[in-house]
């Protein structure tokens, strides 16, 4: 290509600036996941919202299906993963401005970030999933999804000041703001091509691949970060598929699961929570029922949830256990993987989710604090967590009602 002396020198003061602030945000935020090897924060960006539609098809609003996905990945996140703090740069139908959202994962000091989106194209064959991280990928080939998703900063007022010189629609800007040296470049392209090994798995969708796009959402992330594309809008199949119930919990199931398996990595721990199906699936085979129908049968009587318990007899009041596992499939109690709790773990059935494997079974606070601290030598991702009954309740709430 060849570049002319006046865009040479635009190009290389560009790159100067980018990478001084890159390193300005890195020393804003030494204690990111780069830095404390652990993920203990997690924010979750629904794409557009309130003014900002998004993509829109046939009634079907980008923004609200992105939000739906970005919820049920939070629960899923919080159920499993007590420890961690999901925080979302919006809950509601409400516009939040790209620099704004950045600004969120900041402030909290996050060790991770995931943008949610919805991809479409003039091309209505085009489907698939795709995962992209801040930067430029094969000569700024790949621009036409950055380009679209970077463009609605013109619903801000000032944009121009606030993104520093950025021009919507002109090519110069993004090969400008690709220049950025991304201190967590790496670990936002392990997240992401994770995130498509998953999505590949467990979606019905093509697999689009990973790529580095310069998106003004990931500009000024300071920590790993990622921007997901399920599916295309504009496809009538994928469409089908993301607007439904189904489709967005296996989407965020399937998210779920490479953010189990990024934490996994990033820690150096062995456990791993997987998820294997979504809540509604079980009804819909017993019963071929949709979501607003009646609780299905499979809640009630000998498919209840229900546990399988070793040395102790059944209590009704508040229980502490420590968890030390979470599978899809039922494993014998004196499974080699339980290592020194073979033969001593409790399993607690979740409908239509899996099995948690736990320990103690305690009613003092303090004795199952010490029960965790053993646990952790041999798995050092397990958490306390509490039960009424077969009933799991707040460890807070618990606390509460059993008056410690």
């Amino acid at each position: 290509m060849n570049v002319t002396s006046r865009r040479f020198l635009l190009l290389t003061a560009s790159a100067l600036f980018m990478l001084c602030l890159g390193a300005e945000l890195h020393a804003q935020n030494p204690q990111s996941a780069a830095g404390n090897g652990k993920v203990c924060k997690v924010v979750l960006d629904p794409g557009h919202g309130g003014k900002d539609p998004g993509c829109v098809y046939k009634n079907y609003y980008e923004k609200d299906v992105t939000l739906g996905i970005a919820k049920r990945l939070g629960e899923l996140i919080r159920k499993n993963y007590p420890d961690v703090e999901v925080i979302y740069t919006r809950t509601t139908d409400k516009y939040v401005e790209l620099v704004e959202r950045g600004k969120i994962a900041n402030r909290a000091n996050a060790d991770l970030f995931i943008s949610i989106h919805i991809n479409s194209a003039v091309n209505q064959n085009a489907r698939g999933t795709s995962t992209h991280v801040m930067g430029m990928d094969k000569d700024g080939k790949n621009l036409e999804v950055a380009m679209r998703e970077n463009d609605i900063i013109i619903y801000e007022d000032d944009y121009t000041t606030k993104y520093e010189g950025y021009n919507p629609g002109d090519p110069a800007s993004y090969i400008m703001f690709s220049l950025m040296q991304y201190a967590y470049k790496d670990q936002s392209m392990m997240f992401a091509d994770i995130i498509q090994k998953h999505f590949k798995s467990d979606l019905p969708m093509p697999d689009r691949g990973t790529t580095q796009e310069p998106f003004l959402v990931l500009w000024r992330t300071s920590m790993p970060s990622v921007l997901t594309e399920v599916g295309f809008l504009s496809n009538q199949t994928d469409r089908s598929y993301v607007t439904s119930s189904k489709g967005q919990n296996e989407a965020a199931r399937s998210l779920f699961n490479a953010f189990s398996e990024y934490k996994s990595k990033v820690e150096g721990r062995a456990n791993v929570v997987m998820l294997r199906e979504t809540e509604e699936e079980p009804a819909r085979k017993k019963n071929g029922r949709g979501s607003g129908d009646a609780p299905a049968p499979e809640l009630q009587g000998k498919d209840a949830p229900r546990t399988r318990l070793v040395g102790q007899e059944a209590y009704d009041g508040v229980l502490y256990y420590v968890q030390i596992g979470f599978l899809g499939s039922r494993k014998p109690l004196n499974d080699k993987d339980f290592k020194s709790y073979r033969n001593r773990v409790t399993e607690k059935r979740v409908p239509g989710r899996g099995y948690r494997y736990l320990i103690g079974g305690v009613k003092d606070y303090d004795a199952i604090l010490k029960i965790q601290s053993e646990a952790r030598r041999e798995f050092p991702d397990a958490f306390v967590v509490a039960y009424e009954g077969d009933r799991q309740i707040d460890v807070k709430t618990a606390r509460r009602r059993s008056g410690q």
